[in-house]
């Protein structure tokens, strides 16, 4: 007859072997961490959104077993988040109006409990915060068509202190009692890093009226592939477009030359960030044989 307490005790041992040696490589990952940021500098970008994209696309890409890649997911976030903190001031500004804590839950579900977070009661103090240095970061609602006073107009602008969308939060649905709430936009002043599989903002000035059908024609013809369109003008002084595109596109991307290049319509634009596409259901769920 087997000797069943043996057996535990034994897979318990293998157990604690195993949780000290996660701890092991996590303190060392924790001294290359520090390393990269001493031989970085002072200045440079620790903030790396699509890296970790790609790191979190490779890992639920060769994830295998019962253990579910949504907790693979919170488990890389929480020491992504720990370690830009490592390398240089870290703090995130949350659009927070009338006490509404679904955005805020969002952010701390992507960048982890020991975060800094501040509420702000308007999109323009989060924008703010980030363009005086108050934080790396902030989490903005997505443009919604009937907005008053859209927040995403402050970013088109030339300004090199300007703030550009460089993510969007969640990057994977972690908290089931979140599946229907807000989803965001994060900007920060770093330049945004194209992780494969992308989506930019083009905000697009006109002195004229323009139908979303003729706008997306003109974009089509110039080579990009519009996802959305969403229109702000104040006392028909002045008149923008947000345009959501598929790729990632860089401020001097050779396309935007052609806009409107053959049409008498007065345009000026700005790329004002992107973001790397969200791990999606399929992404997240068990292989075929785990569940």
């Amino acid at each position: 007859m087997p000797d069943t307490n043996n057996s535990l005790d034994d897979l318990r041992r293998e157990i604690d072997e195993i949780d000290d040696t996660l701890h092991d490589m996590l303190m060392r990952r924790t001294e290359l961490a520090g390393q990269i940021g001493a031989a970085k500098g002072d200045g440079a970008v620790y903030i790396r959104p699509g890296r970790e994209a790609r790191v979190l696309r490779r890992l639920t890409g060769r994830h295998q077993g019962r253990f579910p890649k949504p907790v693979v997911v919170r488990i890389w976030r929480e020491i992504m988040s720990v370690f830009a903190a490592l390398q240089g001031p870290f703090a995130v500004a949350v659009y927070a109006a009338d006490g509404d804590s679904g955005l805020r839950l969002r952010a701390r579900d992507h960048f982890g409990s020991l975060t800094l977070f501040t509420g702000y009661e308007t999109t323009l103090g989060v924008v703010r915060a980030v363009t005086d240095g108050r934080a790396t970061l902030g989490v903005l609602p997505l443009p919604e068509s009937d907005d008053a006073d859209p927040w995403w107009r402050i970013l088109a602008s030339g300004g090199e202190g300007t703030p550009r969308i460089v993510a969007r939060v969640p990057f994977a649905s972690m908290a089931p009692s979140l599946e229907d709430g807000v989803d965001g936009l994060v900007i920060g002043l770093a330049p945004p890093e194209e992780s494969g599989l992308d989506r930019s903002f083009l905000v697009i000035e006109t002195a004229e009226q323009i139908s979303r059908g003729a706008l997306t024609k003109l974009l089509s013809t110039a080579g990009f592939q519009v996802l959305d369109i969403k229109h702000w003008d104040e006392q028909a002084e002045q008149r923008l477009y947000l345009v959501e595109i598929e790729g990632y596109l860089a401020a001097d991307d050779r396309r935007l030359a052609g806009i409107g290049s053959n049409d008498d319509q007065q345009l000026s634009f700005w790329v004002i960030g992107g973001y790397a596409v969200p791990l999606g259901a399929d992404d997240l769920a068990p292989r075929m044989g785990d569940a």
